[in-house]
């Protein structure tokens, strides 16, 4: 079984699985506050989140991972909105636990030690987040420069929660995805429960098959970011995994979220794209030109089926 904010599901419950979108982030967080705090701002985000999983709903998408980690929003109120979305629009909605970079750590993740912090997060998957009862699905870490001791420390505690859990650690990781897999495997993740979102972010062929060629899986989010990686180079990296067996290692996703910049404002991460507006881009923009490449739709069924499925399973 499953766990999602609501309850818990079987595999055979989901059609096709979005693997790395945020429902609201929250920046403002680090400063003590919470989307609690912007109830008029919380009600319009709702209401647009309901508008844009319906969309989805309607491409036949009906599970939805979101990687928000402490730090960045996710809160008590933030399972609130995921379960209020949750229940209007039928979509399956998983949480994660875990800490985003460190200059948005809470200051009890700055002093205490990777089996301390690792204790927090197997509280969650056992107890649930704050008082909603709600239990995260999969684990979550961040990196966006060099592995160094608060990043190893992330990644030690979530390696440590993955070990008593089975879930998966999925990890934002610009770059330094070596060192990553160094941590994570030494202190006794399967390579095969390892998620490096972001993987198509200041990366290359050689990098992709030496991931992968040892089981990690690679979530692909930069689409149609104009000052990221060659789209058509992307989408040739796709055929060029599916072509050495390891169409299991791919997920696609576009990491769209609200963002909550203000007291009086919500945004859009449109990372300057102006069509790039909402979860459905992945299916009006991204997914026709995968085709157009020669991806088939049975390949996009493993890839947006099969494969995050897998990442939300506890194993």
């Amino acid at each position: 079984m499953i766990d999602t904010v609501l309850d818990q599901i079987s595999p055979e419950d989901l059609e096709w699985v979005y693997p790395h979108e945020h429902l609201l982030i929250c920046m403002r967080e680090f400063a003590g506050e919470s989307i609690g705090d912007y109830p008029g701002n919380l009600e319009y985000a709702r209401r647009d989140i309901v508008r844009m999983l319906q969309e989805v709903r309607g491409y036949g998408v009906n599970g939805f991972a979101d990687p928000t980690p402490i730090g960045i929003g996710r809160d008590d109120a933030y399972v609130r909105l995921a379960r209020s979305v949750s229940q209007a629009t039928g979509v399956h909605i998983f949480l994660s636990t875990g800490l985003y970079v460190s200059r948005n750590w809470p200051r009890w993740a700055m002093e205490e030690t990777a089996a301390q912090i690792g204790e927090r997060f197997c509280a969650e998957f056992e107890r649930g987040i704050g008082e909603t009862g709600a239990r995260p699905t999969f684990l979550k870490a961040a990196v966006d420069g060099e592995v160094g001791a608060n990043e190893e420390k992330a990644l030690t505690a979530c390696a440590y929660a993955h070990c008593r859990t089975g879930a998966a650690v999925h990890v934002h990781a610009t770059c330094s995805r070596r060192a990553v897999f160094d941590v994570l495997t030494g202190s006794g993740v399967n390579p095969s429960r390892i998620y490096i979102a972001h993987a198509d972010m200041n990366t290359s062929e050689s990098e992709f098959l030496w991931l992968a060629e040892r089981g990690v899986r690679l979530v692909m989010t930069n689409w149609d970011f104009p000052y990221h990686m060659d789209q058509e180079e992307a989408r040739r990296l796709v055929r060029v995994l599916i072509d050495a067996g390891h169409i299991d290692k791919i997920l696609i996703s576009i990491d769209f979220a609200l963002t909550l910049e203000s007291r009086w404002t919500v945004g859009r991460f449109t990372w300057d794209n102006p069509d790039r507006t909402s979860y459905g881009y992945l299916h009006t923009g991204v997914l026709p030109r995968l085709r157009n490449a020669g991806i088939s739709d049975a390949e996009l069924q493993v890839i947006m089926h099969d494969n995050p499925i897998e990442m939300v399973r506890r194993k």
